[in-house]
């Protein structure tokens, strides 16, 4: 999870929301499938150098290392999630950062994955930013793949609820708000001892012309596969010429 603009208080509340409900509902199996569909369409042989922008707690980073690549680079600005991650995926290179900033050097990535939106926090300037960040890293050839959730299902039922108690997690409240461009996420924790979090997040959604645009800006070319309101996710590969 990366690209937050928000005070330091609250991007420390808003990563241990992320944190304790993701790793909660999100089984391993998940991001094994998702690294495995991204090294099929990146086609990078293991002990090459990759990146997952905006890793989060490390499950991508983990299923890089079972899947062959034992030191995968792992991108965020938060330090408790590079915690959990240096725990999760003990092999990987961890690096705090801001991906709109990269610290590499031009023609150093030979693929970079990114996970569900996690460079499209903030606004188009910043989603512009970090993919040509990503465009400067990446050598010649080589490709981000990128997954999101898909914006074409999403504007099919544009408000979401949903609430369950989770044992020894507590009560976990999200409701979310999609409005054809951003899809504004409330997410709330209720602990067993009664102290209450609450995040907002606000996921920027690019339908596939959208995104082909916002790939050309940025130096990439992008290729997506087929997409209709009953595809789960939008999967694209950006290839730098």
């Amino acid at each position: 999870m990366d690209s937050r603009n928000g005070d330091g208080d609250s991007d420390q509340v808003a990563d241990r929301v992320f944190l304790e409900t993701t790793r909660r509902f999100a089984p391993p199996r998940l991001a094994q499938t998702d690294v495995a569909l991204a090294l099929q369409l990146a086609q990078v042989s293991p002990g090459k150098p990759v990146a997952d922008l905006g890793c989060g707690y490390g499950r991508h980073l983990r299923a890089l290392v079972e899947q062959g690549h034992p030191h995968p680079i792992g991108i965020d600005r938060s330090p408790l999630l590079l915690t959990e991650a240096r725990a999760h995926a003990p092999g990987a290179r961890l690096v705090k950062a801001d991906l709109r900033a990269l610290p590499f050097h031009a023609g150093s990535l030979a693929a970079a994955f990114c996970f569900y939106s996690s460079m499209f926090l903030g606004s188009d300037a910043d989603a512009l930013a970090a993919l040509r960040e990503c465009t400067r890293t990446l050598r010649p050839g080589a490709a981000l793949v990128l997954t999101t959730d898909n914006p074409l299902r999403l504007s099919q039922s544009p408000q979401y609820h949903f609430e369950q108690d989770v044992e020894g997690l507590g009560r976990v409240v999200e409701d979310s708000r999609f409005d054809g461009t951003v899809d504004r996420v409330t997410k709330s924790l209720v602990t067993p001892g009664g102290k209450r979090l609450s995040a907002t997040f606000c996921i920027r959604y690019y339908a596939p012309a959208a995104l082909s645009e916002l790939a050309r800006d940025a130096g990439l070319v992008c290729r997506s596969a087929p997409l209709t309101e009953t595809s789960p996710q939008l999967v694209a590969l950006l290839e730098k010429p």
